[in-house]
């Protein structure tokens, strides 16, 4: 079959799903290839009793019948004959659903907002720059004891509903350490139905999230009442109007290159083939290393994905998404996606992994790679190069970086702090990071590469890799527990590398760490406040950055990199040496505002010729313009 074809003759601009009105409910399905297509209506769950309604083909391809009656309240799904051969499965276009997905719902979604929520904002910002994103699992979230979470909801999306939270010791846990913490976004892991975990036992089972089932559903398994549809689109819409409150927006982490079934997925039902791509000899291809890779490029492939992120953003007021894999989607679909999502909100975050999971059915030009940056305008990407300059080789646990050991590191983590990527056309496109969910956490990395260092000189390495993501040209990106040394441990220095089905013991963050290490988490939160207030380090263009930045003589492996700023100059010392350096300084009063143990907006210290930097350590010195 030439899918070229099908999207030339069957392209279709609608609405599609299920809609309940006052004394009727529409159902309408994309289907131009099937024999014939069956609406079943079930009165439960579990019931294998059905009725079953012929849906009527149109000429643009859509299968539709009305039901002269609203239909809330009642699952539904879809039968597809191909060949004579007849697959039944929910609708792809779902909103709601029963207990792990198997059967469509519908629902009033009014019915569903909480309190207030017809006067939910998107958070703004006036340049992406401005962020500070946070990523988070909701289950490791809050589902250890030490979170002092209810039990009730801990795992649960419920947990971010709670402001009080404390340790023993007062030191605000969830919720409370977010707001304190000063970040502007929360990177939600994957929050749409996929499979892993039985949303009748969630706790028996454990999975991050990236199998797609449903990608229109909340997932159930983080729902105190996972078997009351509603009650998880109304618990999610919760935890964005919690974090709102707080004036923290959320990015939604999503998975829109693979469906975690391939054959028997809700989307080869709908169409066999059409949804993905295949390789030279007619096999799925496996761009994804999942199996499967969707075939963004096709209309209408292109549409639900676009249709699916528009959906999020307008009814459950998402402020940002972070694509899975963007490698593997195609560049239009990308841009179509950016171009429609600012429509409704012009402060929407848009930025993911700009690699593939292996090799795609998609020429190299047309893909939403990293190399490609310049073809996608405004989206971001994760600096992969600055991670591992930074911290070492991600994939080679020995492997030193600039803040361990490895000097030669120098330039990529100057570049890194200009912006200087290589392939970004605007820090708007550069998200840095040192450490994210997948991979050993930064602290567990030190532990691994330079074990035989003090636990001290190991977190002033931690402070450093801290520093340099916040000082840098850019988004920055932190790890949840990151700024409290979150660790992963599978036993005495052994640690998980790929943690995503592991059980809790391992992926929850111990909010006990945090008061272990509230110094750490203290300088994290200094450093943020400190970006916040001081433009020099969110510039939004290469030419403001290129007209403003200085490089100034230091000794070797360090970095003196002057910023000539309004209405101040910004000097940014670093020095990863486990020895202390001397720094020549240019003329002036130097005003001391970040050192290795705090940041202040207020003097520390004032220098004038020369500083010496502490080891293994960075430093911001200021000096305000006469007037």
């Amino acid at each position: 079959m030439d899918f070229a074809d099908i999207d030339r003759d069957f392209r279709y601009d609608g609405e599609l799903g299920a809609e309940p009105g006052e004394d009727s409910t529409s159902f309408s399905v994309w289907a131009p290839a099937a024999e014939e297509v069956e609406l079943r209506l079930y009165s439960s769950q579990e019931t294998a009793e059905f009725q079953a309604f012929r849906m009527i083909r149109g000429g643009d391809g859509v299968y539709r019948t009305v039901i002269p009656k609203n239909l809330c309240g009642t699952y539904y799904t879809y039968a597809y004959t191909y060949n004579g051969e007849t697959k039944e499965n929910i609708d792809i276009y779902a909103r709601a659903c029963g207990i792990n997905g198997k059967r469509g719902y519908i629902a009033d979604l009014r019915k569903t907002d909480p309190f207030g929520w017809e006067k939910e904002k998107y958070v703004t910002a006036e340049s992406p720059t401005d962020a500070v994103i946070y990523e988070i699992s909701v289950r490791d979230f809050s589902s250890d004891r030490s979170s002092q979470i209810a039990p009730s909801a801990r795992g649960m999306y419920a947990a971010f509903y709670d402001r009080y939270s404390r340790l023993p010791s007062g030191v605000p846990t969830c919720l409370g350490h977010l707001k304190e913490l000063g970040i502007t976004h929360v990177q939600l892991m994957p929050v749409f139905d996929f499979e892993g975990v039985d949303e009748r036992d969630p706790g028996s089972e454990y999975n991050w999230g990236y199998n797609p089932a449903n990608y229109n559903i909340p997932d159930g398994s983080y729902s105190r009442e996972p078997h009351v549809p509603e009650r998880r689109v109304n618990e999610l819409k919760k935890l964005v109007q919690a974090l709102h409150r707080e004036g923290i927006g959320v990015v939604m982490d999503v998975v829109y290159n693979h469906t975690y079934r391939t054959e028997d997925s809700a989307l080869s039902s709908a169409f066999p083939k059409y949804y993905y791509r295949a390789d030279g000899e007619g096999n799925y291809s496996n761009g994804s290393g999942c199996g499967n890779e969707l075939a963004s490029e096709r209309a209408m492939v292109r549409k639900y994905i676009v249709d699916s992120v528009l959906f999020w953003a307008k009814e459950y007021k998402i402020d940002g998404f972070r694509f899975d894999l963007m490698g593997v989607l195609d560049t239009e679909t990308v841009n179509e996606i950016s171009r429609r999502l600012h429509e409704i909100n012009p402060c929407a975050l848009i930025y993911g992994e700009g690699w593939t999971g292996g090799r795609i059915a998609l020429p190299n030009d047309l893909a939403a790679m990293q190399y490609n940056a310049n073809r996608v305008p405004g989206i971001g990407f994760f600096n992969d190069g600055f991670r591992d300059a930074i911290k070492g080789d991600t994939f080679s646990d020995e492997g030193l970086g600039y803040i361990s050991g490895n000097y030669h590191f120098r330039q990529t983590i100057l570049n890194g702090l200009l912006g200087h990527s290589g392939w970004a056309t605007s820090p708007v496109q550069i998200i840095n990071y040192c450490e994210a969910h997948d991979n050993l956490t930064l602290w567990d990395k030190l532990s691994v590469s330079v074990g035989a260092c003090s636990e001290e000189d190991r977190k002033k390495m931690s402070r450093l890799a801290m520093f340099l993501v916040l000082t840098a040209q850019g988004i920055p990106f932190l790890h949840g527990g990151q700024d409290f040394l979150r660790s992963k441990p599978l036993g005495t220095f052994i640690y998980d590398h790929n943690s995503y089905n592991s059980p809790d013991i391992v992926n929850s963050i111990k909010w006990n760490m945090l008061e272990k290490n509230i110094r750490e988490s203290e300088y994290c939160c200094g450093l943020i406040k400190f970006r916040k207030k001081h433009s020099a380090f969110r510039m939004r263009s290469f030419e403001e950055i290129n007209s403003s930045a200085e490089v100034i003589s230091s000794p070797d492996g360090t970095i003196a990199l002057r910023l000539r700023t309004e209405p101040e100059d910004v000097l940014i010392l670093v020095n990863p040496i486990p020895r202390a350096k001397m720094i020549m300084l240019p003329d002036g009063e130097w005003y001391l505002h970040v050192s290795d143990v705090g940041c202040s907006e207020k003097p520390m210290a004032t220098y004038c010729e020369g500083v010496i930097v502490p080891p293994i350590s960075g430093m911001i010195l200021i000096r305000k313009k006469e007037n």
